[in-house]
């Protein structure tokens, strides 16, 4: 877990901001018409995000190219509080630092009384999706498509704004238990990361019962489930296993093989759970622990994506942008009401295919521009012996796919 801390910016980061692109120009002092939050982790800047006032010209549409230029009868402007120029250091990306910062700015603005705010995420943004993802996760709705002009020509990009819940507009007890729910989400986060997971999420647990066939629902764990917590960990917890076998009655007996190093890995990872379980317990909330997916009753992919952990990679495995495969390591269904993630909306794999390449048995099937994973030709956890010819016949493969991943791997 990385401690971070959110403060207004001084002088004396002026350095640091300037290594920063959006940034950049400011490399002898700050901005006077902007007002400039840092994330300062690891006794360094390692984001930032500008609170201002703009006039804000925009289409009451979706972003189109920005070869066009719009004509008058399409513009519309609005004027008011705008935050803009979010970064976050590569390296210190999805940790949680950006939905910081966002979050900080709004109270910043808050407690100046203001009641609405926007912000744009521009087509030419290399990050564009995750950030749009990022300000829906913190309340913000699409309202149209904003417009800056440049030196030649213009660039649209999604203009988005947010109401700013006050006392001055609702019920006290509403904005307590909104204000509930986040803190309680956070502390769940908190403690999860403390005791070892590298990844907590939150779905929600209607969303997935929706979606999923009859058997396989939360309602079949857990009747009154609202919400889901998913602990996860990156491919440390996948690396350096390996398979070995023994005669069995159906010739099919596979034994998996960790090294010390990453059983205690596990072990210290799965602390998690049972302190996230017993910290709802402590508190009178109603839980159900499905540890490793062992019920076969959940999707834990499915409620991880939900939760914006991962997305589904051409091998039809769960990738974080960062960390790589996922490893799950519990999802705790509880009847307590949290603040639910987003899924991102990112393209990990681009043109990489080394995923499919490694399989040897024919699971994956192109069409058209993606794959489509066949789980009756998958040999991950198989290992059959003919009893004729007394021959290994099928893998398994040491699930080779997960491990030729390139996201996530040290160097």
């Amino acid at each position: 877990m990385i401690s971070t801390t959110i403060r207004p910016a001084t002088e004396n980061d002026t350095k640091s901001l300037a290594e920063m692109r959006p940034y950049s120009a400011y490399c002898s002092s700050l901005p006077l018409e902007e007002e400039i939050l840092v994330a300062e982790a690891d006794g360094k800047v390692v984001g930032a995000v500008s609170v201002g006032h703009k006039e804000i010209t925009y289409l009451g549409k979706e972003p189109q190219s920005c070869s066009r230029q719009p004509t008058p009868s399409e513009v519309q402007k609005v004027s008011g509080p705008w935050i803009s120029k979010l970064f976050v250091l590569p390296e210190y990306r999805y940790h949680g630092i950006g939905t910081k910062l966002v979050r900080e700015a709004v109270k910043h603005l808050e407690k100046k009384g203001i009641t609405e705010v926007y912000a744009g995420v521009y087509i030419k943004n290399v990050c564009r999706e995750v950030s749009l993802e990022l300000f829906k996760y913190n309340g913000f709705q699409e309202a149209g498509s904003c417009i800056c002009f440049l030196s030649e020509g213009h660039c649209e990009g999604t203009l988005l704004k947010k109401s700013i819940i006050s006392l001055k507009t609702v019920g006290s007890s509403q904005l307590q238990t909104e204000q509930a729910k986040q803190e309680l989400t956070d502390e769940i986060r908190k403690l999860g990361l403390s005791m070892g997971a590298e990844l907590v999420g939150f779905a929600s647990a209607e969303k997935l019962e929706k979606g999923a066939p009859k058997g396989h629902r939360p309602s079949d764990l857990m009747s009154n489930a609202r919400s889901i917590i998913i602990l996860a960990c990156g491919r440390k917890l996948n690396e350096d296993r390996n398979y070995f076998y023994r005669w069995g009655p159906d010739f099919s007996l596979t034994y998996i093989r960790l090294k010390n190093e990453v059983k205690q890995r596990r072990k210290e990872a799965r602390q998690s759970m049972t302190a996230v379980k017993d910290f709802l317990t402590q508190r009178g909330y109603g839980v159900v622990t499905e540890p490793h997916g062992w019920s076969g009753i959940l999707s834990f992919k499915m409620a991880a994506y939900l939760a914006g952990l991962g997305v589904f990679g051409k091998g039809s495995f769960l990738v974080h942008p960062r960390l790589g495969p996922l490893n799950i390591i519990a999802c705790i269904l509880t009847d307590v009401s949290l603040q639910d993630g987003n899924p991102l909306n990112v393209d990990v794999c681009q043109n990489c295919t080394e995923c499919i390449k490694a399989c040897k048995y024919g699971a994956f099937k192109k069409e058209k521009e993606s794959y489509r994973w066949l789980g009756e030709k998958c040999r991950c956890y198989d290992m059959i012996m003919n009893p004729v010819t007394l021959k290994w016949t099928y893998g398994p493969c040491d699930s080779k796919c997960v491990t030729a991943c390139p996201i996530g791997k040290t160097a």
